[in-house]
This record gives C-alpha cells, structure tokens and sequence, in this order.
C-alpha cells in the first residue's frame, strides 16, 4: 500500500499525495476490493495537510500504522464529497523521531501551503513544534501522542490532542494496582525521547499516589540483550512491573526476558505493544500471556466494528487487526474535516483553528462506544473522561480479555 502511495506523488510536489478516489478504488480491488467510488468523488481544489511522521526512527512501528489510518480516512472522505467537494491533499515530512527536526519540516509543509497539519511521530515531536504552529496560526492535531503537555498551556494556541494522556493512563494504573494490592513496582523503559519525556509524568504521578518505585531500568531501542536490567529489577522483588517505551523490538526482548526471569509477577504495559501486531510473532511461546496493557480500541464499540470491516475489505489480507494508531488516527482526520467545515474557510488557519474549539461530543472509533472528544477555547486536549482507555489482558501472544481486576469508567 504504501509503494502505491509513494509511486504516485505528484511529480515536483515535494512529498504530497493526492489520494484519488478512482485510482485508489481500482488499486485496492485487487488485494481485497472495494467498491468503485461514487459519483460524489471530490474534484475540486484540493485542501493541503501536512503529515509529521517518521519512517526511520523509534516512532516508526506506531508512525505508520497511523500513517494508514490517515491515508484511509482521506480516501474515505474524498470518495464521499470531500470537504463541500474538495479533496484532502496529504503531504509527508518524517523527523525520524528526532524533535530538533520537527519544527524546520512542519515549516517547511506550511510554506508549501498546508493548512493544517497532522502529527503522527513522537509526542517529544509535537511537543516541539507548538511554537511553530502559533507562529505560523495554522493548527496541528497530534493523531496518537499522550503526553499532558503537547494539549496544554504554554504555546497550545494552535495545538490539539485527542487521546487519553500520560497523566489519564497513569492515574488508571495508580487505581488499578491499589485495586490489586500492590505496592512496590519495577520499571522498565526505552531511552527515546518520548519515553523520558513520559517518565517525568508518570513517575512523580505513581510515587504521589502512595507507590515505591523500587527499580527504574533502561535499554536502548537497539538492544539485544536485557539480562542484567532485568537481573537488578527482580533483585529488588516488586509486586508488579511496567514497561515505558515506544514497543517495538525492544519491548518483546523485555517481556521474553521477564516472562522466562520474572514468571510469577504481574506484568503492565502503555499502548504500544498491544498496537503492534507484528512484532507479536517475535516473541516466546506464551511469553506475552498475562501482560497487561493500556488498549485504545474496544471491539463492542459499533463505529470500531464499522472501522474493522472496512479496513478488511480495503486491504484484504494485510489487515488483520485494528490497532489504536489507525482508529485514532481515522478519528483525527474525521474531527479535522468538521472543523474545516465548522470553519467555513479550509484555506486559512485561524478558521481551522476555530471550527477545531466547535467540535463537541465527537463520537470516536477509539475508545469505549460512550467515549466521545471534545475541543474548546480553553480545551485543547479532547478526551471527555478516562474511557478511552480499556485494560487489557494477553493471552496465546495476542490481546484477549479485560483485565477482571480493574476497568476506568466513563464518569
């Protein structure tokens, strides 16, 4: 999919991809069709949006799940009349997960015309382009990040978030292990930037809320053996360990260790490895079973299950699982096309921006069915409680069950 996609960028361009309802609808009939677009296809002038994502570094397993979900949700709208009939255009800069990169790229989308941007790379990157975009006065909306800081004041004039925080997950597992029992508690993490800009939220949060954090280990993305952290972690004998990082390799290399040094203690998760099927295969028989992780998609939810079907019939054997990256993202793009509207002006930032603190009880494919997003003057992070977040339970090396422990609720 993503060769049709990078094949067809129009020539001169510098990375935008106009996705073409016909072509796009042709291409795809052979690797599990859809149906030929409909008459309302949109022709008109298109509407450039940047996408901030990265193809190389650490954010990349997650990067390009919700570079999918972005692509689908552009085709989906342009087939079905567009924004008052003009298409989404889509151009991609990547950072590499490197935030000193991320504001010069975001320009750079700006001058070439984009009016908004999307961001699908590391919350450490769209932590650092805030500055950039109230400068510029053109909205970004990060599609997948948690971080408390990138929705929240200074410099958040122009920046919007969706999903539940840093903050919001680690006051689910503060309940979560009081509801358990448990007390002392092991960590783990990666060294990518977003990782230790997660870190100084959730530790502070986990030590207010009465824990002992009694090892904090760390490993970086590349490494292939993690003996001697996990050696130091069990020496300290926690109740529970949690995993901080990115997923990826690194995170399966964690948890087969754990799972053959640390049976016996319960084991947590963020996001990530539960959103990375691909990386489910790496690990030991059984080595995953029993981890608990922070699920963003809930298959009782009727617009996931919506989501799901067309996914499986738009990349046939390529699809196996709705990960939280491509129905966030699929929502980001979703609340972007009711603010333009909202607007009245696609064309102009300061509209997009107003038609984004209109949008009200937007009804998502991520989260729990009664999880909705909503924007204001004064709320830039969306979310309208802890529902989005769903604990979930492996078992056979792929999610399985809540967790019967605990469960956030709506209220």
């Amino acid at each position: 999919m993503s060769q049709f996609v990078t094949g067809n960028r129009q020539l001169g361009r510098g990375g935008r991809v106009l996705l073409l309802g016909a072509v796009f609808a042709l291409f795809l009939g052979g690797c599990g069709g859809v149906p030929a677009p409909s008459s309302s296809t949109a022709t008109g002038k298109a509407i450039l949006v940047g996408v901030l994502d990265d193809t190389s570094g650490a954010a990349a397993p997650y990067s390009s799940l919700t570079d999918r979900g972005v692509k689908t949700a552009v085709n989906h709208i342009n087939t079905n009349g567009g924004i008052n009939g003009r298409p989404i255009e889509l151009m991609f800069e990547s950072d590499g997960n490197v935030p000193a990169n991320s504001p010069a790229l975001v320009q750079k989308m700006i001058q070439k015309g984009a009016t908004f941007i999307i961001t699908t790379s590391g919350s450490a990157s769209s932590l650092a382009i805030k500055k950039t975009v109230l400068a510029a006065k053109i909205p970004a909306f990060a599609a997948t990040n948690q971080n408390t800081g990138i929705g929240a004041p200074p410099d958040n004039e122009y920046m919007f978030m969706q999903s539940n925080t840093s903050t919001d997950i680690g006051t689910i597992y503060a309940a979560a292990w009081a509801k358990a029992g448990y007390k002392n508690i092991g960590v783990m993490s990666d060294d990518s930037a977003t990782t230790v800009s997660s870190e100084k939220i959730y530790f502070p949060l986990f030590k207010n809320a009465g824990f002992n954090l009694v090892a904090t280990e760390q490993a970086p993305n590349d490494a292939t053996d993690v003996t001697a952290q996990i050696s130091r972690i069990k020496a300290k004998n926690p109740d529970a360990t949690i995993m901080i990082s990115l997923g990826g390799q690194l995170e399966v290399l964690v948890q087969n260790t754990l799972a053959t040094q640390m049976k016996s203690t319960p084991r947590f998760s963020l996001a990530s490895i539960g959103n990375q099927p691909s990386n489910w295969a790496l690990a030991q028989p059984n080595g995953l079973d029993g981890l608990v992780y922070a699920a963003q998609v809930d298959p009782s939810n009727p617009r996931a299950k919506t989501l799901m079907d067309l996914m499986s019939k738009t990349y046939g054997k390529d699809f196996t699982f709705l990960t939280a990256y491509e129905a966030q993202a699929w929502d980001a793009v979703q609340i972007m096309k009711l603010a333009m509207e909202n607007g009245g002006n696609p064309d102009d930032g300061p509209s997009n921006r107003a038609g984004m603190e209109q949008v009200s009880k937007f009804q998502t494919a991520s989260g729990s069915s009664t999880f909705t997003v909503s924007f204001s003057a004064t709320k830039h992070s969306g979310q309208d409680g802890l529902c989005g977040i769903a604990l979930v339970q492996f078992k056979g090396n792929k999610p399985g069950s809540p967790w019967p422990t605990y469960q956030p609720s709506c209220g």
